[in-house]
């Protein structure tokens, strides 16, 4: 009595067609996944930037309230509310490189507007912080996936108080 003993592998014409479908498979998946991960990974950053600017328009209107109850506001008190939203945006991590100063590249590529409104006897501290997100992007851009084109060009954070 003979014993034969069958490999699990199969084998014929049929499994060398498919011997190189899992490659491929991978590979569409892959794809599809890499661009859903990047994807929530650059909504996220848009969300976190928002957040960060955001923020710095708040210290910046606290910092008029202070200034302004003390003094009226003078040119020296907007260098002063400047320097205080500078000093939040670069304690963030929006700076893109470590061997730049954060108070200077955020001084060239944001802008910052803190101003008092009057409105008959009401008097209000606006400060506004205009980040340009299509210039500087935390995460660069794929060429085959292009998500810049659903993303703001500029970041808007804007915050008031009353005076």
């Amino acid at each position: 009595m003979s014993t034969t003993r069958h490999s699990r592998r199969a084998s014929g014409p049929r499994a060398a067609l498919q011997r190189g479908v899992a490659a491929i498979e991978f590979a569409l998946v892959f794809s599809i996944l890499f661009c859903a991960i990047y994807g929530i990974a650059t909504f996220g950053a848009v969300l976190y930037i928002q957040q960060v600017v955001s923020r710095a328009a708040e210290d910046g209107a606290r910092a008029i309230a202070y200034s302004f109850a003390s003094s009226k506001f003078q040119d020296a008190d907007r260098a002063q509310i400047k320097a205080t939203v500078v000093s939040s945006l670069s304690s963030a991590l929006i700076v893109p490189n470590s061997e730049i100063d954060p108070r200077q590249w955020v001084t060239d590529h944001v802008d910052i507007d803190p101003r008092v409104v009057e409105a008959g006897l009401e008097k209000t501290g606006v400060v506004t912080v205009v980040y340009r997100y299509s210039e500087n992007r935390l995460l660069p851009s794929i060429p085959f996936f292009d998500i810049s084109l659903w993303m703001p060009d500029k970041l808007t954070g804007q915050a008031t108080v009353a005076l």
